[in-house]
């Protein structure tokens, strides 16, 4: 039976697995995750993304993926990793070929080796280990760069480590009213098209600039107006190296 997914996200309305566009940059990622939860063995795979480059949104998708499968997939929020492992992995136990997927890695490995708990992870890896399970974990710099202790990183070093990339062109429509929605605003094509235009293309890029726009607390289609939208533009400008700078 596929395991539900138990644990809070920050935003969970936001984030829902029918939801997720698998657009060029991590198509080949969900591929990969699919494949080793066939495996009949043990597999760790560590998955670098960009702050806002939708890490958080990509596991929810990947663990609905897998359960309407058939496979066994949970997803665990970083905070909640220390209490699962004090009541030793009971109540919620692990399933055979389970995929258990750690959204912030990076913050949790930090966490628990500056505490001196890096066993916590060791000992998730081994429980893993027995029953076949995949371990996927998201984090927002590379395996060299974490703040973790020599047995995290060779533990992590063993598996396969992978980068989210960037949509394609036609996908980034598509993406940003998928951000919007998200996000309870509601944009034209013609004032998504305005954002395109003048945002760099990437989606870290297009999401700070709706949350510019979500500030207003403006979320309906007529009331948001091209002036807010220059308005957030022009703070997400003014971040940026004057060489970066869109203006038409």
């Amino acid at each position: 039976m596929a395991a539900q997914i138990p644990l809070q996200l920050v935003q969970p309305l936001r984030y829902s697995s029918g939801s997720f566009l698998v657009h060029r940059g991590v198509a080949d990622l969900v591929t990969s995750v699919e494949t080793l939860s066939y495996q009949r063995v043990f597999s760790l795979m560590y998955i670098q993304g960009a702050a806002k480059a939708g890490k958080t949104h990509l596991g929810v998708y990947l663990v609905g993926h897998l359960q309407s499968r058939g496979r066994s997939a949970r997803m665990i929020a970083s905070e909640d990793i220390a209490d699962w492992y004090a009541r030793g992995f009971d109540g919620e136990p692990l399933q055979e070929g389970e995929t258990i997927v750690i959204d912030d890695g990076d913050v949790f490995f930090e966490k628990i080796s500056k505490s001196s708990q890096s066993g916590i992870f060791m000992d998730l890896t081994e429980q893993l280990h027995r029953v076949d399970g995949t371990l996927v974990i998201l984090g927002a710099c590379g395996p060299d760069q974490l703040a973790c202790t020599k047995q995290i990183k060779s533990r992590l070093n063993s598996g396969l480590h992978l980068v989210m990339g960037g949509p394609a062109e036609t996908d980034l429509d598509m993406l940003l009213n998928t951000i919007t929605k998200q996000r309870g605003l509601q944009l034209t094509e013609s004032k998504r098209s305005y954002l395109l235009r003048r945002v760099t293309r990437t989606l870290p890029a297009l999401v700070e600039c709706v949350e510019k726009v979500e500030e207003t607390g403006d979320f309906s289609s007529s009331r948001t107006s091209f002036t807010i939208l220059a308005d957030a533009v022009a703070q997400e400008n003014a971040t940026l190296p004057l060489f970066e700078r869109k203006t038409a």
